[in-house]
């Protein structure tokens, strides 16, 4: 209860702090609206078809900036920059903690979550930062308490109307989740730490676009305890990641256009063998092709289709190859609703034993509809095939969630999702099933 209450008192004091600091905000009808990054569901077509893959956003983050425009806060005024903190309290209740086919424990989780953004607002040019922490209190198991923090800056540099710089770089410390296939069973969950970093360019030149970045990562697992006091040694799956991305494409009449892609990666590991003794160090890429659409803000989105190659050191690996996809649709029929659907096959990594690569293929649609001005629906549905190439092992998984979020006003709202998540492997003890019910409330200026 302590974290619940001190929590609830953080929440009382922001609320508040906020009636006086009202003079001091920014005027949201000067010049563009830097408070959202992405789209807001009745908020205009334009902003509706903005929405991102939904695999990528399974927990719902961020579902109450898509509330219209009128709940929005107004921020606080810091100089150039608009300053938006937030804080979020949760409850949530999960059926099954540890992930597993049996022997299931049930707990309550506390969820306090503080959060700030700094937005820029130049006429030309953008810079912005953020910064979150994710505190989760487990009632009863509470070896599973866990501290996430993540802290971002990106950015744009307008070199003229045809011609832009950008570039973006993440710290982050977070808990591997006990659904993982790659989770040991530690006594506590798996903390990773790391971070990300990008830094790319895109012209236009009359009907073509070019772009292209580079980027690279940084991914370290710290060892845990079992519950007979043994170790697992994780930092045989620390590692560099590294890649680059070029595109084009050419507009072929209005509303489509000719699209290209071509990647290429190196994820070299910090050691030569992993504790299987296999050498995990691989080169790929991926080459794709197909078409872009945006037609009058009812449809955007790509469709690509190509080849993927995962080309590993050890030469008792199989490589991963074939057939590569990657799709996100928009598609937004009124003011009120947008539906987005999303498919990809991709190479990712993996520790199981005699798998080089982990084949994943997925795919999602989300829809979300504005029921009122102050209150959005959302729903998902995911299922992915994950294939432990050469091994016999596949995974197959399915996610469904509803959500609602109410903003009282444009300080206060609440929220509530019910989540079910459930795994069929033929691997015996891989699969399980999972209910999560969250109460949610947040209060921010």
């Amino acid at each position: 209860m302590r974290p619940l209450l001190a929590a609830a008192s953080v929440i009382a004091l922001l609320a508040a702090w906020s009636q006086p600091a009202m003079a001091q905000r920014a005027n949201p009808q000067q010049g563009s609206d830097p408070r959202r990054a992405g789209a807001g569901a009745g908020a205009g077509a334009a902003k509706l078809t903005q929405e991102k893959n939904p695999q990528d956003n399974k927990q719902g983050e961020n579902d109450e900036k898509q509330i219209d425009d009128s709940y929005q806060p107004k921020g606080i005024e810091v100089g150039s920059f608009l300053l938006l903190p937030q804080m979020e309290l949760d409850e949530l209740y999960n059926t099954n903690i540890y992930a597993r086919a049996t022997d299931k424990r049930a707990d309550f989780i506390t969820r306090i979550a503080p959060e700030f953004q700094l937005r820029s607002r130049f006429s030309n040019h953008m810079l912005n930062v953020a910064a979150r922490v994710e505190q989760f209190v487990f009632k009863t198991y509470k070896n599973d308490n866990h501290l996430d923090a993540s802290a971002n800056v990106d950015g744009r540099y307008d070199f003229s109307r045809e011609w832009e710089g950008n570039g973006s770089l993440e710290a982050y410390q977070r808990y591997e989740d006990r659904g993982s296939p790659d989770d040991r069973g530690g006594k506590t969950p798996t903390r990773t730490s790391g971070f990300t970093g990008r830094t790319g360019s895109k012209i236009q030149a009359g009907r073509y676009t070019f772009s292209g970045e580079i980027n690279g990562a940084r991914r370290m697992f710290d060892r845990v305890e079992t519950d007979t006091g043994s170790v697992i040694d994780n930092s045989d799956r620390n590692r560099w990641e590294m890649g680059a991305i070029g595109r084009g494409s050419y507009e072929l009449f209005p509303g489509y256009a000719a699209v290209a892609e071509l990647q290429a990666n190196r994820r070299q590991y910090d050691n030569q063998f992993d504790r299987s003794g296999y050498n995990r160090s691989s080169t790929g890429w991926r080459a794709e092709t197909g078409i872009g659409v945006d037609i009058s803000q009812l449809i955007r989105g790509d469709f690509l289709v190509g080849y993927l190659r995962q080309d590993y050191e050890d030469p008792r690996f199989k490589d991963p190859a074939g057939f590569a996809v990657k799709s996100v649709f928009n598609w937004t029929p009124s003011r009120m609703t947008v539906v987005v659907l999303s498919l990809e096959r991709s190479i990712q990594e993996t520790t199981t034993v005699g798998a080089s690569g982990l084949v994943h293929t997925g795919g999602s649609i989300l829809a979300r509809h504005e029921l009122q001005r102050n209150i959005i629906l959302t729903g998902t549905f995911s299922a992915f095939r994950d294939e432990f190439h050469g091994t016999d092992q596949v995974n197959w998984t399915y996610d469904s969630r509803a959500r609602v979020i109410y903003a009282l006003m444009p300080e206060f709202y609440v929220g509530g999702e019910l989540g079910y998540r459930r795994r069929i492997s033929n691997q015996t003890g891989s699969g399980f099933d999972q209910i999560v019910g969250v109460a949610r409330l947040g209060v921010r200026m």
